[in-house]
């Protein structure tokens, strides 16, 4: 039943594989947080044990009740259970040892629980509402990560959900170290390009796309998604005008117009083909699927 509940309203059902988050978001730095209260809706993943509980931490194995019942006993005695291990991976928290303690406490309807914590660092942003299909996105990140040394300043800072995205973004940053190297007549250490395009090419992009309000054009697109179809919209400008003044932000601009027009223009027709077929008139707002 908690699976179901989960599943419809559209949450993971599975607790995410410690060592395949690890590999995936190559977790190398560990820093000893020590003991403190952990909320327990964060608690989402497991070292070893993943297949044994659900994402709500109950158990999936009739084998593991009387193991479950023992510990809920010492739950509601006066000594209590020593604290259980985790890691903390962003806000996500797995646990080392302590899976039984952890599923009481939650039945238990406990809003945290003592815990000794171990911290992976990383610059990849992880949620606790991540599935395993989320965090195999954010691999990618972490390969980008890698490659350019960059460190986001923000958890959407250079995220990006377009298939090849982030080959795309180091083939801008292969560019800009090109061009960069013929100005400066030397050549360009690959991370000190990557900083250069963040701090020259992405960053003023991104604040270009806020200004324009193309945003609300692509509701769940990032904002580097939208850097990359700006990119390519500013070419695409340039080449049909021939005018290579044409701005980041007068792309968005026109980016955003162009995609309004089409929305309205899809709209217009599907109204009009209502009336044809003597459907009803759509009554919809206009919007996008």
């Amino acid at each position: 039943m908690s699976d179901l509940v989960r599943t419809l309203l559209g949450r993971p059902t599975e607790l995410l594989p410690f060592e395949e988050v690890k590999e995936r978001l190559q977790l190398r730095n560990l820093v000893d947080r020590g003991i403190r209260e952990v909320p327990l809706d964060r608690i989402v993943g497991s070292l070893g044990r993943y297949r044994e509980f659900n994402r709500a931490f109950l158990p999936r194995e009739e084998a593991l009740r009387e193991r479950w019942q023992d510990v809920e006993e010492l739950a509601q005695g006066q000594r209590g259970f020593p604290p259980v291990e985790l890691y903390q991976v962003g806000d996500a928290y797995f646990v080392v040892d302590g899976h039984h303690r952890v599923s009481v406490a939650r039945r238990l309807g406990a809003p945290a629980i003592e815990a000794r914590v171990q911290e992976f660092l990383t610059p990849v942003p992880l949620s606790p509402e991540d599935s395993i299909e989320q965090v195999l996105l954010k691999q990618g990140l972490a390969d980008f990560l890698e490659a350019t040394g960059l460190v986001p300043e923000s958890a959407d800072e250079l995220r990006t959900t377009l298939p090849q995205g982030y080959d795309r973004l180091l083939e801008h940053i292969a560019v800009h170290r090109y061009y960069l190297g013929l100005e400066e007549q030397r050549e360009i250490p690959w991370r000190g390009a990557a900083t250069s395009w963040r701090d020259h090419v992405y960053l003023p992009t991104v604040a270009a796309i806020r200004q324009s309000g193309v945003m609300e054009e692509f509701l769940g697109r990032t904002e580097t998604d939208l850097y990359l179809y700006v990119m390519d919209h500013l070419v695409t400008l340039r080449e049909r005008y021939g005018d290579q003044a044409v701005t980041p932000l007068r792309a968005a601009r026109h980016l955003e117009l162009t995609r309004r027009q089409e929305r309205d223009w899809r709209h217009r027709v599907s109204r009009g083909w209502h009336r044809l077929t003597g459907g009803e008139e759509d009554g919809g707002d206009g919007t996008d699927d």
